[in-house]
């Protein structure tokens, strides 16, 4: 191999890297570009966590706020009930007796 060949062996080498080389520059683009688009996609996803995890909070306290509300309603209708069947039985031991 004479000199020339060697040089033009070696400008082959450095178009093919320099190719290479911009092919790489075009890909890092387009995958810092997806990168960006993916975090801000995350972003966006846990701000809807964030918020639904609030709505959700705040459902759990109502509902738990709703059970002891009724709780409380059942306790009465409970004992207004008791109430009514002390009267009933008085009625009928009345009743048995007149």
């Amino acid at each position: 191999m004479n000199l020339t060949e060697q040089i033009e062996g070696i400008e082959i080498k450095v178009r093919q890297l320099a190719l290479k080389l911009e092919r790489l520059e075009r890909e890092n683009a387009d995958l810092q570009k997806e990168n960006k688009h993916l975090k801000a996609g995350m972003e966006k996803q846990e701000a809807t966590i964030s918020a639904l995890k609030d709505k959700l909070t705040d459902a759990q306290s109502t509902l738990s706020q709703k059970d002891e509300e009724e709780s409380a309603h059942s306790k009465k209708l409970k004992q207004l009930i008791d109430q009514y069947i002390q009267e009933i039985d008085k009625c009928i031991d009345w009743l048995h007796n007149n």
